[in-house]
């Protein structure tokens, strides 16, 4: 009879034992499932914040690109500008040049005619 009880004391323990490894494995699954989850959504996270920094420098790229580009326009259009004053201040000053020396003609000219 002590035998029985032994025996039987030994079935349960031995069937709590499997019973406790299978939880125990089946933990272990759900946490490696788990982890692998967590691992692919961070992975996913990562990949979505690399993507957005390149389009941040892309977009910081092409305003850099068209703020230079706006600066260079605006230069040239000064520059234009320059020419174009420098170009009407010469035209000014030779038509001055010529009045004056139209001017000088009709003088010696009325001069001349005073003279006679």
């Amino acid at each position: 009879m002590k035998a029985d009880t032994e025996e039987a004391s030994q079935r349960r323990e031995q069937a709590l034992r499997k019973e406790k490894a299978e939880a125990d494995e089946a933990t272990r699954k759900r946490e490696q499932l788990y982890m692998e989850h967590e691992l692919k959504r961070q992975k996913e996270m990562v990949e979505a914040n690399t993507t957005l920094q390149q389009e941040r420098v892309k977009a910081d790229v092409h305003r850099e690109v068209a703020h230079m580009e706006a600066l260079g326009r605006r230069q040239a259009e000064f520059r234009q500008q320059q020419e174009r004053e420098r170009k009407q201040a010469r035209d000014a000053q030779l038509k001055l040049r010529e009045l004056a020396a139209q001017e000088l003609k009709e003088r010696v000219h009325l001069e001349r005619e005073l003279v006679r």
